[in-house]
């Protein structure tokens, strides 16, 4: 397995933008690398936060209030960072995250106008400076997003109304604002293969930077 600079890159988009799949094709193209890589999906990746994943995204729990949201989505994070991040990170291994702290800063800050600084606040207490070294933005209109889900059953977030699914959009492009250097940001409407290029030729240049 070969030796390298921890590293921390998140994958950040609305529900229906792709990022899952450029997560999954990267992480596959680092192991075939022979990079010793993880990846996890948020909210998830450990038992416990598999559980708070059920609650978060059940449709039965539409009553849910923006701020046990917010602080379910940091519990779990809070888990998977002790339990499986920064072990990671520690042993000087790449980790991915299919979403991260943008994620509660976009749907809840901006989705559900919950205020960015109380957010900031939790962050500090559920994973201190824990912070990626890039962030890929899949960035994709709501029409193509909402397209791409219409043969699937929607759990409770995806399932939310266009308005709240746009601000959220606006609010990373505005994350993307106030941190540009730890962002790329990729068209969403672009083919797989061609999002995947760009992907594969940023974290080239990442590597090369860290090695």
């Amino acid at each position: 397995m070969k030796t390298n600079q921890p590293l921390l890159i998140s994958f950040e988009g609305i529900d229906g933008s792709g990022k899952s799949t450029q997560c999954k094709m990267l992480y596959h193209e680092l192991l075939d690398r022979g990079y010793g890589v993880h990846l996890f999906r948020e909210p998830g990746g450990t038992l416990i936060s598999e559980k708070i994943r059920d609650i978060l995204l059940d449709r039965e729990n539409m009553g849910m209030s923006p701020v046990t949201e917010m602080l379910l989505y940091f519990a779990s994070r809070n888990q998977l960072i002790t339990e499986k991040v920064l072990p990671a990170l520690e042993r000087g291994e790449i980790v991915l995250l299919d979403r991260f702290v943008d994620s509660t800063l976009a749907y809840q800050g901006y989705g559900r106008d919950l205020p960015l600084e109380s957010i900031h606040k939790v962050a500090e207490v559920a994973i201190g400076s824990v912070t990626p070294d890039l962030t890929i933005l899949v960035d994709t209109p709501l029409e193509t997003a909402e397209t791409r889900m219409d043969s699937r059953e929607l759990d409770r977030l995806e399932a939310e109304n266009a308005d709240f699914k746009q601000r959220t959009r606006n609010g990373y492009l505005q994350l993307v604002e106030q941190d540009p250097a730890r962002f790329l940001v990729l068209d969403g409407r672009s083919g797989i293969e061609v999002l995947k290029e760009e992907v594969f030729n940023r974290i080239d240049i990442l590597l090369e930077t860290e090695s």
